[in-house]
């Protein structure tokens, strides 16, 4: 079940209603406007009248000041009107309000009393429908099958129901906030009436972020200081390897292409195309065989790169320093172990890796 045709028919008329309340709103104010034109007007013409009089020039001026004085308690009277027509309207605005959360309120609590009832009755149903299969003459698998069956029917039930309440809920909140937006169009419109302007939405002042405060600083080598070859930390792409004891062959170079021309007395040297040489890491053995499968794909034709990163760590352990990221890189040489039965060191696993590209990454 949608709610939108029922959305759609409730904003059409909200909007029809806010039509023919602007044009009775547009007739009052030029009624209100011609009305205090009218008295400006009468002051004009009395004006005028006393000044086209043969009256002596004194009884003019007494004649003319009374005129005003009639003319400004006029005035004050329209005035004081509007402001005591203002105060009300503002008053009516949130009483109506107020009565609109409280109509919302009950709406909702009736949808979940409804909803309660309905679920009260659905399980009242199940327990009845129980009784029917216990006492029935079917044998007690399928009885167990058809209770089975009950419980969800009733989850069914229930979540439908609790649908229905959820939109229910939602239709009553729509209905409260056109509710509130007609009492505040209402409420404009009274105010332009009398000659107020309605009071203009405050913009939201954009409330900044509070600065965060900056990681602890647990590296206190300076930049210029060198560092230890033993601070480290591999990422071997998708192959779960365990840690390395030690990275050898991290070189990058160039070819060197040397030429002479015709007049040259000298080679002239020029670079030719890069080249990474190979890379073996070394790690102490575990009982997984990932860097043996992946070199063991190659040899079967199966080749699979990953990306590798060697990352120079500061002396926390943690932060890093320095990375140089490897790309397609894939096994060319597998070493295992050798076993000493006079050694006391670490069994060790060898890999080479052939790379495309090298790149460093500063932190």
């Amino acid at each position: 079940m949608k709610l939108d045709g029922i959305k759609k028919t409730i904003k059409k008329a909200n909007e029809d209603v806010q039509k023919e309340v602007d044009k009775g709103a547009a007739d009052l104010k030029k009624v209100r406007e011609d009305g205090e034109k009218a008295i400006d007007d009468g002051k004009k013409k009395a004006d005028k009248a006393i000044d086209n009089s043969k009256l002596p020039p004194k009884v003019k001026d007494v004649a003319k000041d009374a005129v005003s004085a009639g003319h400004k308690a006029a005035v004050k009277a329209v005035d004081k009107a509007k402001h005591a027509a203002k105060d009300a309207v503002e008053k009516g605005e949130k009483i109506a309000k107020e009565a609109v959360d409280k109509a919302e309120e009950e709406a909702n609590k009736a949808v979940d009393k409804a909803a309660g009832f309905v679920k009260d009755v659905v399980k009242n149903a199940k327990g009845e429908l129980n009784k029917v299969i216990e006492d029935s003459n079917l044998p007690g698998p399928l009885k167990d099958l058809a209770k089975k069956g009950l419980d969800e029917l009733e989850k069914l039930a229930n979540k439908g129901i609790d649908d229905l309440k959820g939109m229910a809920k939602d239709l009553v909140k729509d209905l409260a906030a056109n509710a509130d937006d007609m009492i505040g169009h209402l409420k404009d419109k009274a105010l332009e009436v009398l000659g107020f302007e309605p009071a203009k939405p405050v913009k939201d002042v954009p409330v900044k972020p509070p600065t965060p405060k900056p990681p602890a600083v647990t590296d206190t080598s300076r930049k210029f200081d060198h560092r230890g070859g033993f601070n480290f930390r591999i990422e071997l792409g998708g192959v779960a390897a365990g840690a390395f004891t030690a990275v050898d062959g991290l070189t990058a170079e160039v070819d060197l292409v040397e030429y002479a021309g015709g007049m040259d007395m000298y080679m002239r040297q020029i670079p030719g195309r890069p080249k990474i040489a190979p890379i073996t890491l070394k790690k102490g053995y575990i009982n997984t065989a990932a860097l043996w499968d992946w070199m063991k794909g190659t040899m079967e034709g199966t080749l699979k790169f990953e990306n590798v990163s060697i990352v120079l760590l500061a002396d926390d352990g943690d932060t890093e320093v320095v990375r140089y990221d490897l790309q397609e890189t894939w096994p060319s040489r597998w070493a295992g172990f050798q076993l000493d039965a006079q050694s006391s060191g670490a069994m060790l696993e060898e890999l080479e890796l052939q790379t495309r590209s090298i790149s460093r990454v500063a932190a």
